[in-house]
């Protein structure tokens, strides 16, 4: 091999081990948090903080913590800002005890999935692959076997088939085109975003993705026609559950 040749090819990894030595890692983040999940400016009327440990430039370490120092949760990210899990995700009773374990790798959840009661008994147990989808243990407070029961089950909708498609159906017979923006020649599609308790009823609805403010206030209007639901449930208890719905305005 001609020797400039190799010469270039030594500098030229030389240069990639520089440039990856030399990787921006961001510094710690932390953030205080309400009860509502959302960020404040201060500690105060924090319910607790959540801190951001980066190890690379996109991945690192979530942890919150509550308001008197006790770890909640803890979870690892190959990309904290997308979300994209990877490592072991696990989080905590106030006393002290294992709620939650759960393992991913590359975004998609792997090995053992295990949840706990407050006193420490085991509540389910699921390996998380291909050949065991839809089956796994569980039990009762006591220890006692009792029938598996998927761990997130989605709302379902008091009309039609009760899925989302029913959902949007209603929506869009609900919506009525406003004669303001048909005279402004107002059209695109609005998002709108709401949640469905945990008893069921829809709730925080409001505009993500505006077009015009009466066809705005047409698509909530829409929303807010919607009847209850069966709630959505997590790991066998009630859980409020966020959607949002796309309503298309178009003139003829």
């Amino acid at each position: 091999m001609d020797k400039r040749y190799l010469l270039l090819l030594l500098l030229g990894g030389l240069g990639i081990e520089q440039a990856s030595a030399q990787q921006i890692v961001p510094p710690t983040k932390t953030e205080y948090i309400d009860s509502t999940g959302a960020v404040l400016p201060s500690e105060i009327g924090a319910i607790g903080r959540r801190e951001t440990t980066y190890t690379d430039s996109v991945g690192g370490v979530v942890r919150s913590y509550a308001r008197n120092g006790k770890l909640r949760s803890s979870s690892s990210y190959e990309h904290i800002r997308k979300q994209f899990s990877h490592g072991v995700s696990e989080s905590w009773f106030d006393n002290g005890q294992l709620s939650y374990h759960s393992e991913f790798a590359h975004n998609k959840q792997v090995g053992e999935f295990r949840t706990y009661y407050a006193n420490g008994q085991l509540k389910r147990r699921q390996i998380m692959d291909a050949a065991h989808a839809g089956t796994g243990e569980c039990f009762l407070e006591n220890g006692q076997p009792t029938a598996f029961f998927e761990y997130e089950v989605m709302p379902v909708y008091s009309e039609g088939e009760g899925g989302f498609r029913d959902v949007v159906k209603t929506v869009m017979m609900n919506v009525k085109y406003p004669k303001e923006a048909l005279r402004a020649k107002a059209e695109g599609r609005v998002f709108v975003s709401f949640v469905v308790t945990n008893k069921g009823e829809v709730a925080n609805i409001k505009v993500v993705k505006s077009v015009f403010p009466s066809p705005d206030a047409a698509a909530v209007w829409a929303v807010q026609q919607l009847k209850s639901f069966t709630p959505g449930k997590q790991d066998g208890q009630p859980v409020a559950v966020s959607f949002t719905v796309p309503i298309t305005f178009r003139m003829q």
